[in-house]
C-alpha cells in the first residue's frame, strides 16, 4: 500500500471521526444582510429656526387658567395648567440648543398666520384666553408648511431646522377637502398623508401627548354641540393635547425631544400623563440580551457564539439526525430589547414587546446548488411575552430522505408588526365619539390619525431585533 493510499485512508477516517461535513456557510451570508446603523447627518439643508404653529381655534381656551384667584383651576399652586407650563417651556429649551435658533409663532385656525418672531407672543398665548378665538382648525395645511421656507422670497429657501405644532388633535373644518393634495381640510386621511409626505422624504418626526387640566367648551364635531368640562384635580379626566415635532435633521429632532420630555416630566409626573409616538427614531439601543432556554439538549443544543463588541447576535444551532425518527425538537431563545428613551415614553416594556413581529428568513450564500443536498428544517412556533422579555419557541429537525447533510443560515428579524396601527397609549386616548362630556378626556379620531405611521420609509427598513442562526448536525 503506497503511501499516498495511506494518507488518503488516514484523512477519510479523520474526517468520519470529526463528524466532517459540508462547506461551513460564513456568517457574513447572513450579516451583510443586516441593517447597519444609519448616519444621522442631515441631508435636507435647514436654518437654524423653530417654528411653533398655535391652534387658536375656540376649543383650546380650556386650557388656559388665570394666574390665580376664584378663576384658576390648575393644580399647580401658580395657577398655571400644564398646557400654559409647556408653552412657556418651550422658550427654556430653546436656550440649551446649539446653536440656539431663533423662535418663530405662526396662528393656526382656518388659516395659516404669517410667522412672527416677537419673544412675547408665545409668553401671551400661554396666559391669555382672548386669544384662543378660531372657529376651524386647519393641521393639515400647518403641517404642509413644515417644508416650506420661512421666507418665501425665493423657492430656493431652505425650511427652519425644527417645526412644532401644538393642538389638541382635532381636525376641524366646515368643509372637507376632497382634493388628494390635502392642500385644505383637516380630515384625519389629510392629517396622516402630511405626516407621510414627510417622513418618505427625509425628515423625521416624533409625536407627544401631554394631559392638562382644562376648564371650558369642548365643541362637537360630529353633533356641532357646545359641551361644558371641567376635569377638576383628576389626572386621567385631564384633556391631551398634543407637540407635533419635525425636523429635517434626525439628530438634532432627537436631542430635542429628550430635552423636552425631561423637563416637562417634571410638570406632572403621574402615569399616563405623558406619552411619545416617535416616528423615525429607532426603538432598540444596542444589542438584545438573548438566553437559551434548551430542554431537547441531547438531540438539540443551541448557543449563543461569541461576536466582536456591539455586533449582532449570532445563534449556532447543532440538530441530530435522530430527529428523523423522534421527530423535530424545540428550544426557546428569551430575548431582551434594550429600549431607547424614545421608546419608554410609547408604552411599558411589555406594550413594546407586543408591537413586534418576529420572522425568520432564510439566506443562502451565491450560486448555492441544493441538488442532492439534505437540509434540517427550521421554523418559528410561538411567541410568548413575559414582563420585558419575549420567548421566542424554535422547532428544528432533520426529515428521512437522501441527500448529503447540509447547512442552512437564517436572519431572525424582530419588526414593528404593521397590523399594530399605533402604540396602546394612542389607542387608549382616542375615541370615535365625542358627543358626550363623558369622552372629554380622550381626543376625537386619533387613532385614524396617527394609524399606520410605522409604515414609512424609515420605520419599515429598521429592525428592532436582528440576529443570525446558523443550523448544521450535530
Amino acid at each position: 500500500m503506497t503511501r499516498t493510499i495511506i494518507a488518503t485512508l488516514l484523512m477519510t477516517i479523520s474526517c468520519f471521526a470529526l463528524s466532517c461535513g459540508p462547506t461551513e456557510i460564513p456568517w457574513a451570508v447572513c450579516e451583510k444582510l443586516q441593517n447597519n446603523p444609519q448616519p444621522i447627518d442631515s441631508t435636507i439643508t435647514s436654518t437654524d429656526d423653530l417654528v411653533i404653529y398655535l391652534d387658536t381655534s375656540a376649543s383650546m381656551a380650556g386650557y388656559i387658567s388665570t394666574s390665580g384667584g376664584k378663576g384658576a383651576f390648575a393644580v399647580a399652586p401658580d395657577g398655571q395648567t400644564v398646557f400654559s407650563k409647556t408653552l412657556l417651556e418651550l422658550r427654556n429649551v430653546v436656550t440649551t440648543l446649539s446653536p440656539q435658533p431663533s423662535v418663530f409663532l405662526r396662528k393656526v385656525d382656518t388659516t395659516i398666520s404669517v410667522a412672527s418672531n416677537s419673544d412675547l407672543e408665545l409668553s401671551q398665548a400661554a396666559l391669555n384666553r382672548s386669544l384662543y378665538v378660531g372657529k376651524e382648525t386647519n393641521l393639515a395645511g400647518a403641517i404642509k408648511e413644515f417644508s416650506l421656507p420661512i421666507d418665501k422670497t425665493s423657492e430656493n429657501n431652505p425650511p427652519a431646522k425644527f417645526h412644532i405644532l401644538i393642538s389638541d388633535g382635532v381636525q376641524s373644518s366646515s368643509k372637507q377637502d376632497a382634493d388628494t393634495s390635502c392642500v385644505q381640510g383637516s380630515d384625519p386621511f389629510c392629517i396622516k398623508k402630511q405626516f407621510l409626505d414627510l417622513l418618505n422624504n427625509g425628515w423625521s418626526g416624533s409625536i407627544i401627548g401631554i394631559r392638562s387640566e382644562f376648564q371650558g367648551i369642548v365643541y362637537s364635531e360630529i353633533n356641532k354641540a357646545k359641551l361644558n368640562y371641567s376635569s377638576g384635580r383628576e389626572v386621567a379626566k385631564f384633556r391631551p393635547f398634543y407637540l407635533y415635532i419635525f425636523s429635517p435633521d434626525k439628530a438634532a429632532l432627537t436631542k430635542l425631544t429628550a430635552t423636552l420630555k425631561q423637563r416637562l416630566s417634571q410638570l406632572n409626573p403621574k402615569p399616563d400623563s405623558l406619552h411619545e409616538f416617535p416616528l423615525s427614531s429607532g426603538y432598540s439601543n444596542g444589542i438584545p440580551e438573548i438566553v437559551v432556554d434548551n430542554p431537547a439538549k441531547n438531540l438539540v443544543d443551541a448557543k449563543i457564539e461569541r461576536t466582536k463588541e456591539n455586533a449582532n447576535p449570532r445563534i449556532s444551532v447543532r440538530t441530530s439526525t435522530k430527529t428523523a425518527n423522534e421527530g423535530a425538537k424545540e428550544f426557546t431563545l428569551k430575548i431582551k430589547i434594550p429600549w431607547t428613551g424614545e421608546a419608554a415614553y410609547a408604552g411599558t416594556p411589555d406594550e413594546l414587546l407586543s408591537l413586534l413581529r418576529w420572522e425568520i428568513v432564510e439566506t443562502k450564500p451565491e450560486n448555492q446548488n441544493d441538488n442532492g443536498k439534505r437540509f434540517p428544517s427550521f421554523k418559528l412556533v410561538k411567541q410568548e411575552i413575559k414582563g420585558e422579555v419575549v420567548y421566542l419557541t424554535f422547532e428544528t429537525g432533520w426529515r428521512k430522505e437522501p441527500g448529503e447533510l447540509s447547512q442552512r443560515m437564517f436572519r431572525l428579524i424582530g419588526k414593528v408588526d404593521e397590523s399594530k396601527i399605533v402604540p396602546p397609549w394612542v389607542k387608549n386616548w382616542s375615541t370615535d365619539v365625542d358627543t358626550s362630556i363623558d369622552n372629554a378626556n380622550r381626543t376625537l379620531n386619533l387613532e385614524s390619525s396617527l394609524g399606520n405611521l410605522w409604515k414609512n420609509n424609515a420605520m419599515q427598513s429598521a429592525a428592532i431585533g436582528d440576529g443570525c442562526v446558523k443550523v448544521v448536525d450535530k
